[in-house]
């Protein structure tokens, strides 16, 4: 039996929109009735996607395309450092507790250098979280993507020092 895919997620860019989707763990775009599981291809359909005013959405179909659900962009950095040092701090303050995962087991990451989509020199820098263990990474990238065989880096943040914790 042929499993359809599943919307994960809508974003409009312009006047178009995307159709996140997945099937059978794989991601794909949905695009004016056509299926995408390249952001190359994609790239080439919509113009906009190399147009530095669509940064944010650039970065969730990127992520999307590489990752799936595995990682999920951080749209606002400021309410994600917020909740990830609360979380730290509640981990620290109850260690028996029971929390969906425990940023604690690993380090403690300096969730201070991240900031809103942005270019440097020619690539593009955001920033996700791994879906399962909610640890924060620094995605950088080629922009605008114009070759099938680019570097994509998923970056653990740095670790927090001592004095900063």
């Amino acid at each position: 039996m042929a499993s359809f895919p599943t919307l994960v997620k809508e974003i409009s860019i312009g006047p178009q929109t995307l159709h996140l989707m997945l099937k059978e763990n794989m991601s794909l775009i949905k695009f004016n009735e056509q299926f995408f599981s390249h952001l190359w291809l994609l790239v080439q359909q919509i113009p906009e996607l190399s147009d530095a005013d669509y940064l944010r959405e650039f970065a969730e179909v990127s992520n999307f395309l590489w990752k799936g659900i595995q990682f999920e962009c951080v749209i606002s950095i400021e309410s994600y450092q917020k909740r990830y040092n609360e979380q730290v701090e509640l981990e620290k303050k109850y260690p028996s507790d029971v929390f969906p995962y425990r940023l604690t087991d690993y380090k403690i990451f300096d969730v201070s250098v991240m900031h809103d989509p942005r270019l440097e020199e020619e690539n593009l820098m955001y920033f996700v979280y791994n879906t399962t263990t909610g640890l924060p990474y620094r995605v950088v990238c080629p922009f605008p993507y114009t070759s099938t065989s680019t570097l994509v880096h998923y970056q653990i943040l740095p670790v927090k020092t001592e004095a900063s914790l």
